[in-house]
């Protein structure tokens, strides 16, 4: 009974799997297991022509020889750091070759241009199930038509204002013109759009995407490329091609692990969730084909890791400081992902969202609850907690409360899963955006965006209606990948902040550690007083550390007593380089996103909030040593790998959704004799 309670588990699993307009984010290993039997069974005409292929093989074999040394010490730069570009795809819908325009068949693309194919008898329905059919070949279709497809260009016009270019992946060579065209459409930036063509799977960029580091005493960049894996062997490519085509140093590791669950602090540490524990623990690895035949197609096996070797794993490459595990969330959308609820925009501190008090019977209200405790009682690099920046609002079920917590996890919207790209957030909502100002007309949308833009002091704000996405398990986090600046500027600031209270010091005193690989010309303390004019203070360098002791006469002005209750000072740090590049932290104040606190007698003295150091600070103290024992170099070349379009050849289609099939893929024109389970138009049987 057991056995078949867990085929029945198996075969529910693969009846249920959905091909929709993009493929949702949790992924099913059972079902890619199941998968693996789907494949060519001879009932198509392959093409004469050899498909090409993006040889997965190349990256699973691991470096030869001598075992793979990185002298250089690292920095992972938090998403507040400046970036270069953001990675995106446009929405694509996987079409069946032979029923192209048969929109009650849809496919899941495997490899270029071959698939799973899917039917549905009313493509209208959101509520019924796409039902597995058959297997063969597939186009990938680009959607710059419809209101879904378009909030990608949306996307990729915030990330242009920004400051950054948007790198985009096509699948077609035909559609970087397309995207151009209906972006001019919709009054779009396209000025720095740059394309490259590669196969993909599906549109979750954070998870498969590369999560970059600066390393050496130039501050190259390099990428981390975890294993993605399961049934989108093309996603885990992405960062072998970002490496082939731009020069990146790739080093790849077979820890199973998503992007979506990592946050850094930019000073060695990591939070992360215990769902990290469930991904290694899969036995499928790689896929494997010839490049030619489907039915070669198949999954290498791979060891699974124990909780010990994940967190060792994580934490010698991520997390050198400090590895944070924190319980995961159950009703998230059934990813288990930290940046579903929180995020950083400084080394000092978090934002966190906060559940309305209606909810605490909810037991993600708890779990948030405990997490909030363990991260603001974890110490950062300054030896001082963490703090909340500010409470992260939740949003409403279309003005109304939710039903209970299942509801919330079917759709599982958010408002912490937005982007950060240099002074601009790109932020989801959950209603209609005006496409001018790009903000909500919802009052009680627009309420929950100005709660946001107080928190979040300095960003401008670009809103994108991401209802689309709900129940998919994310929304524009998990779809964007940040590239990090080439020559950054790195500012270290233990900030003061809230109430303070000097005691007999009787000056305050600031500090920052800066770099930049062609040296600091000169370091400014920005700052006013009760809103007043703003002035500057010249920073004193000793090696790479900047400070300066502020008397609190200077700050109050002659005459004042130098305890006045209530005095309010915002402040900022800037930066110039030998090169003339100026930066500042935070990266938002010159548009009012400063430090803030205020003199007072009402607090007691805390030590923790003025000791701060004016001794050079060896670089080792900052960077980190990267742990190589997980890792090895991607040394594909553009040479090996052909990343041309598909060019599919006539072939007779043997899709019939009315057909049997057997549990391993097998047609059958009519019911099989065979004993076991047999599958006909979605529904289970079992032959004595």
């Amino acid at each position: 009974m057991k056995q078949v309670s867990r085929m029945f588990t198996l075969l529910a699993l693969l009846l249920t799997f959905s091909s929709v307009g993009f493929a949702q984010k949790p992924r099913a290993t059972a079902l890619s297991r199941l998968l693996m039997k789907h494949t060519y069974n001879g009932e198509y005409d392959l093409p004469e022509r050899r498909v090409e292929s993006p040889d997965p093989q190349s990256r699973v074999k691991s470096a030869s020889g001598d075992p793979f040394i990185f002298t250089d010490h690292v920095w992972f730069p938090g998403e507040w750091e400046e970036v270069k570009a953001v990675l995106v795809s446009p929405r694509y819908e996987y079409r069946p070759a032979d029923y192209y325009d048969d929109k009650r068949y849809s496919a899941k693309q495997i490899v270029p241009g071959w698939g799973y194919i899917y039917f549905k008898k009313d493509p209208n329905d959101q509520y019924e199930q796409a039902k597995y059919v058959s297997s063969g070949y597939c186009v990938p279709k680009v959607d710059v038509e419809t209101e879904d497809g378009e909030l990608y260009l949306y996307i990729m016009d915030a990330i242009q204002k920004a400051g950054a270019k948007a790198w985009v992946r096509i699948q077609n060579e035909e559609d970087d013109d397309m995207i151009i065209n209906a972006m001019k459409e919709l009054h779009l930036s396209t000025d720095s759009i740059l394309f490259f063509l590669a196969p993909g799977n599906s549109i979750w960029f954070r998870d498969c995407g590369p999560i970059c580091f600066y390393y050496g005493n130039e501050d190259n960049i390099a990428m981390l490329d975890f294993f993605y894996g399961g049934d989108r062997a093309l996603d885990d490519l992405l960062p072998s091609y970002l490496h082939r085509k731009f020069g990146i140093p790739n080093y790849i590791t077979d820890v199973r692990w998503e992007g979506g669950n990592c946050l850094v602090d930019g000073l060695g540490g990591l939070v992360t969730s215990t769902s990290s524990y469930e991904e290694p623990t899969d036995t499928l690895g790689r896929l494997w084909w010839d490049g030619t035949d489907p039915q070669t197609i198949t999954w290498a096996p791979r060891q699974p890791l124990i909780n010990a070797e994940v967190r060792e794993a994580l934490g010698s490459m991520l997390g050198q400081r400090q590895t944070l595990i924190v319980p995961k969330l159950n009703y998230d959308g059934r990813t288990g992902h930290v940046d579903l609820y929180l995020d950083a925009t400084d080394e000092n501190s978090f934002y966190i969202t906060q559940m309305p008090e209606e909810y605490d019977t909810w037991t993600d209200y708890d779990i948030v609850f405990g997490n909030t405790n363990i991260l603001l009682n974890k110490n950062n690099f300054f030896n001082r907690k963490y703090y909340n920046k500010g409470a992260i609002p939740f949003p409403s079920y279309n003005g109304k409360k939710w039903r209970d917590e299942e509801q919330y996890g079917g759709v599982a919207r958010t408002y912490a899963n937005h982007l950060i790209c240099n002074n601009y957030i790109i932020q989801p909502c959950f209603s209609f955006v005006d496409p001018v100002t790009h903000m909500p007309t919802d009052p009680i949308e627009l309420a929950n965006i100005q709660k946001l833009r107080d928190i979040y002091k300095g960003y401008t704000f670009y809103c994108i209606d991401m209802r689309a996405f709900d129940g998919s398990g994310g929304s524009i986090h998990c779809i964007t990948k940040q590239i990090p600046a080439d020559d950054p500027v790195r500012i270290i600031h233990k900030d003061i902040h809230d109430n303070v209270n000097p005691e007999s010091l009787g000056y305050i005193p600031f500090s920052s550690v800066i770099t930049n690989k062609n040296g600091i010309k000169e370091a400014k303390l920005v700052y006013r007083v009760n809103e007043g004019d703003w002035a500057e203070y010249d920073l004193t360098a000793n090696g790479n550390c900047w400070s300066a002791e502020v008397n609190l006469d200077y700050f109050l002005g002659t005459g004042q007593p130098v305890t006045a209750e209530g005095t309010k000072v915002e402040y900022y740090i800037q930066a110039t380089t030998y090169k003339d590049k100026t930066i500042t932290k935070p990266f938002t104040a010159s548009n009012g996103g400063y430090y803030e606190f205020v003199i007072t007698n009402s607090v007691a003295y805390d030590a923790s909030m003025f000791d701060f150091y004016t001794a050079p600070m060896p670089m080792e103290n900052i960077t980190f040593e990267l742990s190589t024992a997980w890792l090895y170099e991607d040394t594909s070349t553009d040479d090996e790998e052909s990343t041309g379009v598909v060019e599919l050849q006539e072939h007779k289609s043997t899709v019939n959704p009315d057909a049997w099939y057997s549990i391993d893929g097998k047609r059958f024109d009519s019911r099989p004799s065979v004993k076991g389970f047999v599958i006909n138009n979605g529904k289970i049987y079992m032959n004595k």
